[in-house]
């Protein structure tokens, strides 16, 4: 295997950006595919007719989560990437065995398609947001497998925001970036519950000292219950409960929250 130099790890010798990426569902039980993945660019966009996303692995590597264009991805390829495909293997933990298990992207621009041992999980457009797909019926717990995900970022074709990246000259204007092509955030994988939370929007009202939370879950049965806790410290300060509904707030009041400011941080 020809390896381009890995600028990113050289410094460290450790997982770049090793940190849980998502602090309100922060858990020890997870798996960062940060650091080295093989990768093929894919200039003719002809990766799908030349079956790549049955690859085993490419001839270059990249240190993930940077994307190709920036040194510490060890690529540092400033011109157009029409397309690009990334390659890993991942292992799944035998404890994992009866939970769903996701794979989450921090961040891809633009268009990504993911593919485990050849067969096509699902597809996503856009380059600013957080998503993820559930392999758990691609994979087998204790098991090894072949990750491949195809990256689109043709910007010459006025289909997709751009920002300041240049979408037709070679060097960038209003800025000092280079384009972005591909993975860019952390990638990780992570075992769930099936009935367990997707998502949670926690809304304060200060005037009226209370919390509005409001929960998204992946599935629910009867007789399920939503609980809310806020702690300060090791003590906790302040519970609500009620029916696990999807969609439906729950309010938790609290008297005289402190405020955070850079005071008192």
């Amino acid at each position: 295997m020809r390896e381009t130099k890995p600028v990113g790890l050289t410094k460290t010798r450790a997982i770049p950006r090793a940190e849980y990426p998502r602090p309100q569902f922060e858990r020890t039980d997870w798996i960062n595919l940060n650091g080295p993945w093989s990768y093929c660019f894919d200039f003719g966009m002809s990766g799908t007719d030349r079956r790549l996303f049955e690859s085993t692995g490419f001839d270059d590597r990249i240190i993930v989560p940077f994307c190709p264009e920036s040194e510490l991805s060890g690529v540092g390829h400033t011109d157009f990437i029409q397309a690009m495909w990334y390659h890993r293997k991942i292992s799944i933990p035998r404890k994992w065995s009866g939970r769903n298990v996701l794979m989450n992207f921090g961040g891809v621009d633009y268009e990504c398609e993911l593919f485990v041992d050849g067969r096509s999980v699902g597809t996503h457009f856009g380059g600013t947001v957080s998503f993820g797909f559930d392999i758990t019926r691609f994979v087998t717990a204790g098991g090894t497998h072949h990750v491949v995900l195809r990256v689109a970022d043709n910007m010459r074709t006025d289909k997709q925001p751009c920002g300041k990246q240049n979408c037709w000259n070679f060097k960038s204007f209003g800025c000092v970036y280079t384009r972005t092509t591909g993975i860019w955030q952390t990638v990780w994988l992570e075992p769930v519950d099936r009935h367990g939370l997707k998502d949670v929007q926690i809304v304060p009202d200060l005037d009226g000292e209370r919390f509005i939370v409001t929960p998204r879950f992946r599935a629910l049965e009867r007789g399920q219950v939503f609980r809310v806790s806020v702690k300060a410290g090791a003590k906790t300060v302040a519970r609500a409960k009620g029916p696990a509904f999807d969609g439906a707030p729950l309010i938790l009041s609290l008297k005289k929250p402190r405020t955070w400011s850079p005071a008192k941080p």
